[in-house]
């Protein structure tokens, strides 16, 4: 039990190693992936999106955005995750993630990280990523003035980057 632990041990669910639930097994990886948000941003465009999104909220529906492909491994592993790892979970996101409103999986310290520990170009992790998940909508953290990068950027540099990185699937 570690240290911390108050009460009793958590409860065991039966399934999974050491009581751990099993994994979903995403059936069907060969296929193409179900239609989700950035087939009505494509089809309808921007201002089609934003109604269907409000529709949702009429109806009472919460939409979600998932954040592990950016947040998860820069808070728990230092924003070291491979483009490589990233593509070989991308066949069970674009499945099982298909109903989400937006994935965030650029911007932040992904672009730098990409680009000078790991060696990537973030480009093409970006080009990539939008290849094998083809139905999500793509966002990306932008740091106001300051783009991915550590120090202020001018308004047209902030502006060509965010336009570049739309074209390469944001």
């Amino acid at each position: 039990q570690h240290k911390g632990w108050s009460g009793g041990p958590p409860p065991r669910i039966e399934g999974g190693k050491n009581g751990m639930p099993a994994p979903p097994i995403v059936a069907g990886l060969d296929a193409p992936p179900p239609t989700g948000w950035r087939q009505v941003l494509e089809e309808q465009g921007p201002a089609g999106f934003a109604a269907a999104v409000r529709a949702e909220g009429r109806k009472g529906r919460t939409l979600l955005s998932d954040t592990t492909m950016r947040d998860a491994h820069q808070s728990l592993l230092a924003t070291r995750m491979r483009t490589y790892d990233m593509l070989a979970a991308a066949p069970g996101t674009a499945r099982n993630l298909a109903a989400c409103l937006s994935l965030e999986c650029w911007g932040g310290a992904t672009f730098d990280v990409a680009y000078r520990f790991l060696h990537e170009c973030p480009w093409e992790r970006l080009e990539r990523l939008r290849a094998a998940i083809p139905n999500v909508p793509f966002q990306m953290l932008l740091r106001g003035a300051n783009g991915v990068g550590y120090s202020a950027y001018p308004d047209n540099v902030v502006r060509g980057f965010v336009k570049e990185a739309k074209d390469a699937g944001v």
